[in-house]
């Protein structure tokens, strides 16, 4: 199954949970300091691509999305946690910031411009608490940090200026890691990012309450297919 062969509401239902997964890899990295390569990969890839032809061309793997469909197939009483309300009012942030952003044509101009000098990120996937295996083994991380250091760049520059603001809260440790920082600010772009084609197929914000029931069997339904 590719995501051009999804219905309306699924395709909703699909961009949206990968703006739910940007902001679980947020609170993850906010709390622990370390995110799963390709999930960060699969989020920030489609960043670089600035006129998709496809929703195949913005989700080619639909396996990397469960984490992002489990949580909006999770019951409502779920999200009283501190763990999904965290996720929840990420997701809520994203959204109203994608919003904004439609309403600034320059600054979108400028995302587009500076995106196409920043490089994809390399794999091996340099995680800062990760050791090498091998004295030989080769060192990409110079590559990875660059490209973090100026997504993370890119995103104070512009969305960082909006008027509405993302609190990122977490441990002390990780959020005063520069490093972490930055791979922070990556997978809110990213979520910016999904957000755009959800509001394209007419995703708007009250839908996360207004047809929470519907969104949650169309999750439901997409993860057990």
């Amino acid at each position: 199954m590719s995501a051009d062969s999804l219905q309306r509401p699924q395709l909703q239902t699909l961009t949206l949970s990968d703006v739910v997964q940007s902001a679980q890899l947020v609170r993850g990295l906010a709390h622990t300091g370390s995110a799963p390569f390709p999930a960060m990969k699969a989020l920030i890839d489609p960043l670089f691509v600035l006129n998709a032809p496809s929703f195949t061309t913005i989700f080619p793997d639909l396996r990397l999305t469960p984490p992002g469909l489990e949580w909006l197939s999770a019951r409502p009483r779920q999200f009283s946690s501190g763990k999904n309300f965290e996720v929840l009012r990420y997701t809520n942030n994203l959204l109203v910031l994608r919003t904004k952003l439609l309403a600034d044509t320059d600054m979108q101009s400028r995302l587009g411009r500076r995106l196409q000098s920043i490089s994809p990120l390399s794999f091996p996937y340099s995680d800062p608490h990760r050791q090498r295996k091998h004295p030989n083994e080769p060192v990409r991380a110079n590559e990875t940090e660059r490209s973090f250091e100026a997504l993370a760049t890119l995103y104070e520059d512009t969305i960082r200026t909006l008027p509405s603001r993302i609190q990122v809260q977490g441990k002390v440790e990780p959020l005063q890691d520069e490093r972490i920082a930055n791979r922070i600010r990556a997978p809110l772009l990213a979520g910016i990012r999904f957000a755009a084609p959800w509001h394209q197929i007419r995703g708007r914000l009250w839908h996360l309450s207004i047809l929470r029931g519907r969104i949650n069997r169309i999750a439901t339904s997409m993860l057990k297919n």
